[in-house]
């Protein structure tokens, strides 16, 4: 078999080599993540581990990479976020209910109620079957997994051995961010694969803050207000979503004196000394949201 020039290809022959490059423009900064991923999750009917645990701080990527991957790959799978699983019962019918199905056209009429654990497996195992999806990997991705341990205190034990349960190709996918360690309770543990999500790096953060630019505006204009905006508040706040909100939400100031023709891209010392008021101002703000959590 031929060599591959994307190193992502050599996980997953099975998948179009343009989706994967597809994958690779979505997510960035992480593609030691994303082959390691790929590599774990290989063929759509090969065997994966039972269970993986990623885990990371706010706004590292964990929640987007592994949802930009199964569906940017369509591979089957329901994502549950466990903080608006108020109840166990809750949980296991949403993930029956939000299971996929193999083909558009087909039908199944997942069950009403689902009590307790027991009954989950079997129903899982049965639904599984009936959408036709026992030949390929099937991933349930509980996001803040570890609200988890609050719940029944078999949840947890037997999402992480759901493959040997059902007897069928499940992952079920932990994101979190904790480490795995607060998450153990007693000996049996069913050890999962853990995948760390570091923080990004300033140099990182201002290359995904980049494809914010708004339409119409000068790519090298907004690379060069990033710069100035991370050089006040990278120190204060490595927030990716906080970030990008504020970096959006003051950049009209920043170009103030373009638009009223009072200065041109290349103003920077002009530009900045209109936009480092209102900067210092927002990181207040920020500085104390930080200083809250």
């Amino acid at each position: 078999m031929g060599s591959c020039t994307d190193p992502t290809e050599r996980y997953c022959w099975g998948h179009d080599p343009e989706l994967l490059r597809e994958l690779r423009q979505h997510v960035l900064c992480r593609n030691s993540q994303l082959d390691l991923l790929l590599s774990l999750f290989g063929e759509r009917g090969h065997l994966t581990p039972a269970s993986v645990f990623m885990y990371g701080h706010t706004a590292t990527g964990k929640s987007y990479i592994i949802e930009t991957l199964l569906k940017t790959l369509n591979l089957p799978s329901v994502f549950i976020n466990c903080i608006e699983c108020y109840s166990s019962r809750y949980l296991y019918e949403h993930i029956l209910t939000n299971l996929p199905l193999a083909k558009k056209g087909d039908k199944s009429s997942a069950p009403s109620t689902c009590d307790n654990m027991n009954d989950f497996v079997r129903l899982l195992k049965s639904e599984v079957e009936q959408r036709k999806l026992q030949d390929e990997t099937v991933y349930i991705v509980l996001d803040r997994a570890e609200r988890l341990r609050d719940m029944d205190v078999n949840i947890l034990p037997t999402f992480l051995r759901l493959q040997e349960l059902t007897g069928l190709n499940i992952c079920t996918v932990l994101l979190s961010e904790i480490l795995w360690e607060k998450f153990r309770c007693g000996t049996g543990f069913c050890e999962p694969f853990t995948l760390y999500l570091p923080d990004f790096s300033q140099e990182e953060l201002r290359r995904i803050m980049a494809l914010d630019c708004p339409e119409g505006q000068s790519e090298t204009l907004y690379s060069n207000y990033l710069s100035l905006f991370m050089s006040v508040f990278y120190q204060i706040c490595r927030d990716l979503r906080e970030l990008r909100h504020m970096a959006l939400l003051n950049f009209p100031k920043y170009i103030e004196p373009i638009e009223k023709g009072e200065a041109t891209e290349n103003d920077s010392r002009k530009l900045w000394r209109n936009i480092e008021p209102h900067l210092k101002k927002a990181l207040q703000t920020v500085y104390l949201r930080e200083v809250s959590r």
